[in-house]
């Protein structure tokens, strides 16, 4: 097989080898529950494949939240609230932190878990309020705008993701105001 032509994301259906030894995978049940997984016949290694966990904040200031229009695929050129994955060995609250800053330059603070939001073949995402308690702030090159935007200002039509779009509908109806959208 070609690969160039292979898929360059990791699923069930791409992952080849061992990452212990180095041997072709192969595909059985595996008990207690005889689902099928990534086996490695030589050392018996399986690769359980589990989803990522993203960590996102809807920063708040003065009854606005603030919105970031992706510069990046998937959804470039849409609205979502500042997250990204959480890296092995980190809190998801210390996720949500650091990708708040990284991607705004905002400091925040934790003010509640929003909630938590779970698709199939997708990452968990893990939402909280938050307030900007410091920073500057400035775009990076995950994304190509940001804008503190009031409930009626909302883009409803080009949000990013079903998260993006459940998570302010909620925060907008916590605020007893009418979702759009």
């Amino acid at each position: 097989m070609d690969h160039a032509q292979l898929p360059r994301f990791l699923a069930p259906s791409t992952i080849r080898f061992c990452p212990l030894c180095a041997a072709p995978l192969g595909r059985e049940a595996v008990p207690p529950d005889q689902r099928e997984q990534a086996v490695c016949p030589a050392c018996r290694f399986v690769f359980y494949l589990n989803p990522k966990v993203v960590a996102g904040t809807i920063p708040e200031q003065d009854g606005r939240i603030l919105l970031t229009r992706r510069a990046i695929d998937p959804s470039r050129g849409l609205w979502t609230f500042p997250g990204g994955f959480v890296d092995f060995g980190e809190s998801v609250t210390d996720a949500a932190l650091r990708e708040t800053f990284e991607e705004t330059g905002l400091k925040v603070e934790l003010t509640g878990l929003l909630n938590v939001y779970s698709y199939p073949g997708a990452p968990v995402i893990i939402v909280y309020r938050a307030r900007v308690t410091g920073g500057t702030l400035t775009s990076c090159p995950e994304n190509d705008a940001i804008e503190w935007r009031k409930p009626s200002e909302i883009p409803w039509d080009a949000l990013a993701f079903p998260s993006t779009r459940e998570a302010l509908r909620e925060w907008v109806a916590a605020r007893g105001e009418r979702p759009g959208g």
